[in-house]
């Protein structure tokens, strides 16, 4: 009598078994037959509409001014970013050369451009830490980094700090940038510019 009825139990699960068993493979040959299409729609090609927008102060289309300031909102705070002043071509070269022999010359076509920052920390909650490396001089869509030199001291340089909130750095950063051309100062934050300042 027990076996019959472990037969009959074990019958009904194996049935169950069986039914899913169908509906998957039922669920698999389906999606098996069904195309994805990755052929775009044949509509023809209409021009793109050109717009004169421009984006916000301090952006790439929109870039700031000497001594005016940036707000920059990231995900670590608030920034407040300002280039105070600068200096380039020959001035900058001879203030160089004036304060190490060794500096190094610029290759020809380029020239030194010293650039003075303000970096405030103005809203946040953890610290944070800002070097002249956070900067980049773009020109003509080329980045150029900070040079290494040696600055007089009278021109502090923009020294590696962390910041807390209302933390603030200032300090001269050197470039060695194409001669005469538009150059825009950039910050950068997680290694992507995000606030660019023309001189």
């Amino acid at each position: 009598m027990y076996q019959a009825r472990e037969m009959r139990v074990l019958g009904m699960n194996v049935g169950k078994i069986l039914a899913v068993v169908c509906i998957l493979i039922g669920i698999v040959l389906v999606g098996c037959v069904s195309e994805i299409s990755t052929k775009p729609d044949e509509t023809p090609e209409s021009q793109p509409v050109k717009t004169q927008t421009r984006g916000p102060r301090g952006s790439y289309e929109n870039p700031a001014s000497i001594k005016e300031t940036v707000v920059v909102r990231t995900l670590s705070g608030t920034f407040e970013i300002t280039v105070l002043d600068c200096i380039r071509g020959e001035k900058a070269y001879q203030v160089i050369k004036a304060s190490n022999m060794f500096n190094p010359d610029p290759d020809q076509g380029f020239e030194y451009l010293l650039v003075k920052v303000r970096f405030k920390y103005a809203l946040g909650k953890a610290s944070q830490y800002v070097s002249a490396y956070c900067f980049e001089a773009y020109c003509d869509g080329t980045g150029y980094s900070p040079a290494f030199v040696v600055l007089p001291k009278d021109m502090p340089d923009f020294k590696d700090v962390n910041l807390i909130p209302e933390g603030m750095v200032e300090g001269w950063i050197a470039f060695i940038v194409p001669q005469g051309k538009d150059i825009l100062i950039a910050y950068e934050y997680i290694f992507e510019p995000v606030c660019f300042i023309k001189i």
